[in-house]
């Protein structure tokens, strides 16, 4: 134990006392945070170094560089970058072909990381290791007895398993294949993690099944919400809906094709002005077809979502994937925008229908929610009390806490052995 001088991210001084040392090890690592497992890892760290001391190893570019790390430098008492270039990954992609370990671990196989990581903990007395992702569990070595913990996020053998109904039908075979390569490896590795940490309680729930040796905890994913808040200035437009996310990701392209094709023409005929935004970043050739389309407008990249968010009369989330914490969904209700969601959309929300946003799971259920928002009907009750909800249940604030209320369980029992 020692004490720590460091500044968080507005420059203020921090963290002057007794701490844990702590090591977290992630595949990648970008400031700001662009990716969910990015977001909650650089949140935690913002958190957890007020009071603890924090060393961080991530892969980079060949040139050991990694995009805006300095603002994490400035919370971490070290940061290590690993580089893996794009022919290691293609290598290794090769290698895992025929390997019955799962790809999403043969593609960050890395000897650099494995020694940096076996070289600090020889060097250095952590109080415990953090790992993100299932793919970092390669680089602890066996022998290491200290208190361990895996951030496993959403679980990916949930996501494909889910999601294998309206997968392409010549991806089906190499998705099942990588199920059983990861139930295989997972069942092998979450057991010597002292606790296996999952963002949504139906995934817990759901993994526990799979995984009876391992120690399940929930730690909720988390929304800034004095960054995603109202703002009165800003006018709603009229007949703007919007669906934000990742839009080359497979649920999300899933959902905005299914959104498209069977609900969006029932919305139009009701309010002809209806006009439906897809915003986020990689849009699939598929997406971007739609704005052919009339009343559909695709973005792409946007640097600031909020001024989307902001100006929409009603956020819909139609994705069918019901796996781990929709954030699209979080952020529309911290920005005071009403929410249409399915019942996938809304497992690791657990918002009530009716009260925090609308859960619909028909075609004609789900128009109709959004015709009355667009009508204004039940318009502020649902700005207010969504709010108010992700205010309640999802501030990053209480995700840090429940994370270092488990890191200081582990330690006093470590300690009482």
């Amino acid at each position: 134990m020692a004490a720590c001088s460091r500044k968080n991210l507005c420059g203020v001084s921090i963290c002057d006392g007794n701490e844990m040392k702590v090591l977290v090890i992630t595949p990648s690592h970008v400031y700001p945070p662009v990716r969910g497992f990015q977001v909650m890892q650089c949140r935690h760290i913002e958190q957890l170094a007020a009071r603890h001391s924090i060393d961080l190893i991530a892969f980079g570019d060949p040139d050991g560089k990694v995009s805006g790390i300095d603002p994490i430098k400035a919370l971490c008492n070290a940061v290590e970058i690993i580089p893996l270039p794009k022919w290691k990954v293609a290598i290794n992609l090769l290698g895992g072909l025929f390997s019955s370990e799962p790809l999403q671990v043969c593609l960050y196989r890395s000897k650099a990381m494995t020694e940096a990581v076996e070289s600090r903990l020889r060097s250095t007395s952590y109080d415990a290791v953090i790992c993100q992702l299932t793919r970092t569990v390669q680089f602890l070595p066996q022998w290491y007895r200290g208190i361990t913990i895996l951030n496993m996020v959403d679980p990916l053998v949930l996501n494909y398993s889910h999601s294998l109904a309206w997968r392409p039908w010549y991806l089906r075979t190499a998705l099942k294949n990588e199920i059983a390569r990861l139930r295989r490896y997972e069942s092998r590795q979450t057991s010597h993690f002292d606790r296996v940490s999952l963002i949504s309680k139906a995934d817990v729930s759901n993994y526990q099944v799979l995984l009876k040796e391992a120690s399940f905890e929930q730690i909720s994913y988390g929304i800034d919400t004095e960054y995603f808040q109202p703002v009165a200035s800003v006018d709603r437009l009229p007949g703007m809906i919007v669906i934000s996310g990742n839009m080359g990701y497979a649920p999300n392209v899933d959902g905005v094709k299914y959104f498209c094709r069977e609900i969006f023409p029932l919305i139009v005929e009701q309010v002809p002005n209806a006009h439906l935004w897809l915003v986020g970043v990689r849009p699939s050739l598929a997406i971007r077809m739609l704005e052919n389309s009339k009343n559909i407008t695709v973005t792409g990249y946007v640097d600031d979502v909020r001024y989307y968010l902001l100006r929409a009369m009603v956020s819909v989330c139609p994705i069918r994937l019901n796996v781990g914490t929709q954030t699209k969904v979080l952020e529309a209700l911290a920005t005071g925008t009403p929410v249409v969601t399915t019942s996938a959309g809304n497992q690791g929300v657990c918002g009530d229908s009716g009260i925090h946003l609308y859960v619909a799971d028909t075609p004609l259920n789900i128009s109709n929610r959004v015709v009355g928002l667009l009508s204004g009907h039940r318009w502020n009750d649902f700005a207010e009390n969504g709010r108010k909800f992700v205010q309640d249940n999802f501030q990053w604030t209480k995700s840090a806490e429940k994370l270092e209320s488990i890191l200081n369980e582990l330690a006093t029992k470590a300690v009482a052995k």
